[in-house]
């Protein structure tokens, strides 16, 4: 499944047929033996414990993103012993998020890290966690993600997709970089600003006066660099680990998505496991959540510092927040979810 094409039916979410979990198979084999973005060093892949169960863990972020600094390899140290062990693969090595979605769900990948957005594409309310301007903060978010809502919700996913979601991880705060400053809607325009490819990205700048351009994310930089695109928007760690500073003058902190991550399992995998196992595994998914919020919200605090201070990209505080919330809230309720996003909003 690609994003892009309409959503899938729940009738035909329920389960898919061999043929498709044929192709989806034989897609990530595909995707494998081209090296799919940049290439495995098997070198450089820790040892393993004959003894241990491996799980392979797959992501778009650079290796020295938190994702996996700090969430991935705290997961690898609270599993130590337990009879798992997780073999990571960062920076888009099996594919990006939606192909990444699609191998999990087929069993062709143990583990994959994804986002609300993409996994909307599976079940449509799920998509609601990446509305703009959804969450007063992160503990509104991490309540919001452990809650009985989204437990709903995810177990909605699961019924009809066979993608688990394990845990939610803080992602960030994504705010818009360009080569202007950008304080209402009105600076938005003629920008060629980018995104992931996930039609509520586009939806989110839309309301907040802009036109998005879905780009994969290790193409943004060179992008950027050569004029192909104005803007991008991202939170503050995946803006410095992708080195995007390098390239815009400005970052406005526009604030318009308090986000996180899922990381997610098949049903094969998950109920391939023993009830220890399980057990083990969520521990240690609670404790990497933790772990990566410290981190991120750590280098949200002290690369802002260190741009404020520096003659690079300069940083914007002048934004008009209350007003792209208040158009970004208008454009949400007429979602498919509208309600679930109100419902949300409501609890903050």
């Amino acid at each position: 499944m690609k994003l892009g094409h309409s959503n899938p039916t729940p009738g035909n979410r329920r389960r898919r047929t061999s043929a498709a979990l044929g192709l989806a198979a034989s897609a990530a084999l595909l995707l494998s033996g081209c090296n799919v973005g940049e290439p495995v060093d098997r070198d450089d892949v820790q040892a393993v414990d004959a003894d241990a169960k491996t799980l392979r863990l797959a992501h778009v972020y650079d290796a020295g993103h938190p994702v996996e600094e700090c969430g991935i390899s705290t997961l690898k140290e609270e599993l130590d012993g337990s009879g798992l062990q997780i073999e990571s693969f960062p920076a888009a090595q099996l594919g990006n998020e939606s192909e990444s979605l699609e191998q999990v769900a087929s069993g062709a990948l143990d583990m994959a890290v994804a986002g609300p957005s993409f996994l909307g594409v599976w079940d449509e309310n799920a998509a609601v966690l990446d509305g703009a301007y959804l969450f007063e903060d992160v503990d509104h978010f991490v309540e919001t993600v452990e809650g009985d809502t989204m437990k709903g919700v995810f177990d909605d996913l699961y019924e009809s997709s066979d993608i688990k979601v394990l845990s939610s991880w803080y992602y960030g705060t994504r705010q818009v970089t360009a080569n202007k400053e950008i304080k209402t809607a009105e600076d938005f325009a003629g920008l060629k600003i980018r995104t992931p490819n996930a039609p509520l990205y586009l939806e989110n700048i839309k309301a907040m006066g802009g036109t998005a351009t879905p780009m994969a994310l290790d193409e943004v930089y060179l992008a950027l660099q050569q004029g192909v695109i104005d803007a991008q928007e991202n939170p503050i760690p995946t803006i410095a680990t992708a080195k995007f500073n390098e390239v815009q003058d400005y970052i406005n902190l526009t604030g318009h998505m308090i986000q996180g991550v899922q990381i997610t399992t098949g049903r094969t995998v998950y109920e391939g496991l023993t009830d220890d196992e399980r057990s083990a595994l969520e521990g240690a998914m609670e404790a990497a959540a933790e772990a990566t919020r410290e981190c991120v919200e750590e280098q949200e605090q002290s690369i802002l510092e260190e741009w404020k201070a520096g003659d690079g990209i300069q940083v914007n505080e002048d934004v008009d927040r209350e007003a792209f919330a208040a158009a970004a809230e208008e454009a949400m309720l007429q979602q498919p979810w509208g309600d679930l996003y109100q419902e949300i909003k409501d609890r903050q």
